[in-house]
């Protein structure tokens, strides 16, 4: 879902897209650690980004590895000077509760540029339609 939002972005401004995908490395391990199972699931998802995209031509992906994704993102967003970094997660929990964890809201305090965060609707769960009391009658 956040492909198909990047592109949107992009296309009117017939920029490019870099899709990144960060493997968090354990501090137990070295970071340049080989991490097989990790690698195979990267270029698996980053495949299929590529192919969604459309715009073969304008696109990048690349893996990398690193301790922290949040600053990894970061990072990467200033080295490459980008316009907007467009960040796609899934409902997150943690002990049962919503949680956007610790990368998220460090790219969103402290990338230079835009950011665009992505929630993934839950899977089977969609909200009761309810009457808005407004004037218009509309409902949401």
């Amino acid at each position: 879902m956040a492909v198909s939002h990047a592109v949107s972005l992009i296309r009117e401004a017939r920029g490019r897209l870099i899709i990144l995908y960060v493997i968090k490395v354990d501090r137990s391990l070295p970071l340049d650690a080989e991490l097989p199972d990790e690698v195979s699931q990267a270029e698996k998802v980053l495949k299929e980004a590529e192919t969604a995209t459309q715009l073969q031509r304008n696109v990048e992906a690349e893996m990398l590895q690193a301790r922290d994704i949040g600053s990894a993102v970061v990072h990467e967003a200033a080295v490459r000077d980008v316009d907007a970094v467009v960040i796609s997660t899934e409902y997150p929990t943690e002990n049962g509760q919503f949680s956007l964890g610790a990368d998220i809201p460090y790219v969103l305090e402290f990338a230079a540029c835009n950011v665009v965060l992505v929630r993934e609707a839950l899977a089977g769960a969609r909200p009761e339609r309810r009457q808005l009391t407004g004037r218009s009658g509309t409902t949401a």
